[in-house]
């Protein structure tokens, strides 16, 4: 049963101004700098002034001390001893930074003028609206936000203003002093429950990830978890698998820490195991796709089947340098089946973790677990789905086509598969009956024409002597008739020459698809 609490209330921000100068309200590390525009103040002060709604912030009350910014956009906070409790701002840094700095006072230091000077935010009071001072009428009267909660200062620059415009300053003085800040506070939280929370967070703000939160709880002064990421993405990067995502990767750093990969429990890692662990994730990370690379020619991210892949894969080789051949042959047989089915769809935290469960087994040479991975896929698939990229079926599909060694229709040498994985381009595929051939002859859409199916490997200058000439053509005249029968086993196509003879491209496409699932299973048995 879970004891947290949820309370709503208010700020003033004068208030809130003083919390975060005493270190009672605190901005933590994250890795997103203060990125409002002069334009973006002006109007969140816009919107108060003509009492809009500019939302909640979201504040987490805690015991213990958390890393936190004692710089806040450009301005030196004094060094205070923590009082518990504190609050720890989630949501809403951007709002309340803007606040701070429109309205903090002289009393603390600007340590970098240029990164302060968006506060330079006055209220012009004949046309009623807040401007910055690079965009101030100077035929107007203006005064600076950051005076109207001090006293004598406030005094001294309107006393001398006309009535008419000295009441429009003292209500102005009035609503931001009255103002008050509608607050949600989570009390009685663990950090793993609040970076759940806070990832399911979805309004006009912008949402942290859970690795800005990761970054957050662990940062120090001798270590950065951006560092790290920066190298694992200077990694992926050479290897082609760039566009991992970070929720992959701290996935990885959970599977290895504690076989978890859970948002909540991953939050819940000490930052002692993950500084322990960072090195170790690069490697293991490294080992993953190497593998992947050798074993399935993975040359790229465009052709992992699922990035999900790499988490259970990682945990593995933290834990190892390289498996055994009786190992490789069950990690093998894992991979296809996982590949050629639904497995990650849904419930994927679950699934992986069930992943790192199976792999523990796996190291103990206990195999009994393979028998619960199925394949989803069908033979029919092969005669409806589109080549595309997209679909985690066809970059299987590909994969192990290419696996197949498959020779160059044209002249029967080994085809450079590394080369179509690497780059996709379509170029590089082979319709086996041509697309202009059977929109000639039959009359057939492309939705029939461009199934996995009717596609093979075959280099783009191969794939022009071919062009659009019929099967029983380019089957007779092309392709080398002294080894046809080896080419077209490499390429898994049928190898029943009357299929060509005929043009007969509904017996093709049934033979081929049963050519394709049996290779199918053989990959996920084997």
């Amino acid at each position: 049963m879970n004891n947290g609490e949820l309370i709503t209330g208010s700020i003033s921000i004068d208030r809130l101004r003083n919390k975060i100068i005493e270190g009672e309200i605190k901005i933590p590390p994250f890795q997103r700098a203060f990125v409002w525009k002069k334009e973006q103040i002006t109007e969140l002060l816009d919107s108060i002034y003509n009492d809009y709604p500019i939302g909640s912030v979201l504040l987490w009350e805690v015991n213990e001390k958390l890393p936190a910014l004692r710089n806040i956009c450009g301005y030196n906070l004094p060094d205070k001893i923590d009082e518990f409790p504190l609050n720890y701002i989630l949501d809403g840094q951007q709002r309340i930074t803007s606040i701070f700095g429109a309205f903090v006072g002289e009393e603390i230091e600007a340590e970098d003028k240029n990164k302060t000077k968006n506060f330079n935010i006055y209220f012009d009071l004949e046309d009623e609206h807040f401007v910055h001072e690079e965009d101030l009428n100077s035929a107007h009267q203006n005064i600076k936000s950051n005076i109207l909660f001090n006293v004598n200062k406030f005094f001294d620059e309107v006393v001398s203003l006309p009535p008419e415009l000295r009441e429009k300053a003292r209500k102005l003085q009035s609503i931001f002093q009255n103002y008050e800040l509608p607050t949600v506070t989570i009390k009685k939280r663990n950090k793993g429950e609040v970076g759940t929370i806070f990832e399911r967070i979805n309004n006009t703000g912008t949402p942290l990830s859970a690795l800005e939160l990761m970054i957050a709880w662990t940062w120090s002064e001798e270590y950065h978890l951006k560092e790290v990421f920066d190298k694992v993405y200077k990694l992926l990067e050479a290897k082609s698998f760039e566009d991992i995502k970070e929720k992959v990767i701290l996935q990885c750093f959970g599977a290895i820490i504690k076989k978890t990969t859970i948002t909540k429990d991953i939050l819940d890692l000490s930052p002692e195991s993950i500084r322990d662990s960072s090195e170790t994730l690069i490697k293991s990370v490294e080992k993953s796709l190497d593998y992947l690379q050798q074993e399935f020619n993975v040359i790229s991210e465009d052709f992992m089947p699922k990035p999900q892949i790499l988490v259970p894969l990682s945990f593995l080789f933290s834990k190892i340098h390289s498996p055994s051949a009786a190992q490789n042959k069950i990690i093998k047989q894992w991979f296809w089946r996982v590949a050629f089915s639904d497995r990650y769809s849904a419930g994927t935290d679950k699934k992986m973790d069930d992943d790192i469960k199976f792999f523990e087994k796996v190291l103990t040479n206990d195999f009994s677990g393979l028998s619960k991975y199925s394949i989803t896929l069908n033979s029919s698939f092969f005669k409806t789905q589109k080549l595309s990229k997209s679909n985690a079926f066809v970059k299987a599909i590909l994969l192990m086509m290419s696996k197949e060694i498959p020779l160059d229709l044209t002249n029967g040498r080994t085809i450079d598969t590394g080369y179509a994985l690497s780059v996709y381009n379509r170029k590089e595929y082979h319709h086996i009956f041509p697309k202009a051939f059977l929109k000639n002859k039959f009359n057939l859409e492309d939705d029939k024409i461009n199934v996995i199916g009717n596609f093979c490997f075959l280099p783009a200058s191969s794939n022009k002597i071919i062009s659009d000439k019929s099967p029983s053509d380019y089957f007779k005249d092309i392709i080398p008739q002294e080894d046809i029968i080896k080419i077209l086993e490499s390429n898994l196509i049928p190898t029943d020459i009357k299929i060509y003879e005929n043009d007969d491209y509904e017996a093709f496409l049934e033979v081929r698809s049963k050519l394709l699932m049996e290779k199918v299973e053989k990959y996920i048995k084997d």
